[in-house]
């Protein structure tokens, strides 16, 4: 396993969240946030805008709105996506949060790898992983790989030195020589 990037799977999470919520959000004119209606009855233009990738953020919009809405007024304004946003990068994800948002992400494993390990890496058993317990539990994995590699390594095939006596009667050739000169 290489290093996990706990950064770039939150950041990545993150700034898909947030362009999802720019497109969707633009299709108000009067320029309060995101509403309800529109995540429903999506236009061609704006699921071409959103790409194949992002449906996961749309999605996350829909099922979080009420969560996300904390005056309750219908709207996610852009304080209320930015709070949000900067709670999961401070907070974490959850492992719904992962799976709801990082699923779609190409090119990359990591998030099925923070999936498959979530309960090693939430270190403090809170329920989220964030960017420095993904580092932690992905140098530990590194160390215990590398500790079992090098377990079954000894010293073998080590070269010993022998010379006859005609050699001891020759000048010192090194410093060490010289510390000790022939009495």
């Amino acid at each position: 396993m290489g290093v996990l990037s706990g950064s770039s799977l939150i950041s990545s999470a993150v700034s898909g969240l947030t362009n999802a919520y720019g497109i969707l959000a633009s299709q108000n004119t009067d320029g309060t946030g995101l509403k309800v209606n529109n995540l429903t009855n999506l236009s061609t233009t704006v699921i071409n805008q959103l790409g194949g990738n992002n449906n996961s953020f749309v999605s996350y919009l829909t099922s979080n709105f009420g969560n996300m809405d904390k005056n309750n007024d219908g709207v996610i304004s852009s304080d209320e996506l930015s709070k949000a946003t900067t709670n999961m990068q401070s907070q974490g994800l959850t492992k719904e949060q992962i799976t709801n948002l990082c699923a779609n992400m190409s090119g990359t494993n990591s998030y099925s790898m923070v999936l498959e390990y979530f309960d090693q890496i939430d270190a403090n058993n809170d329920g989220k992983v964030t960017d420095a317990e993904i580092k932690a539990y992905s140098y530990k994995a590194q160390r215990q790989k590398l500790h079992t590699e090098l377990k079954g390594v000894k010293a073998s095939n080590m070269s010993v030195y022998y010379t006859d006596e005609s050699s001891y009667n020759e000048k010192p050739t090194s410093i060490v020589d010289n510390m000790y000169p022939d009495t």
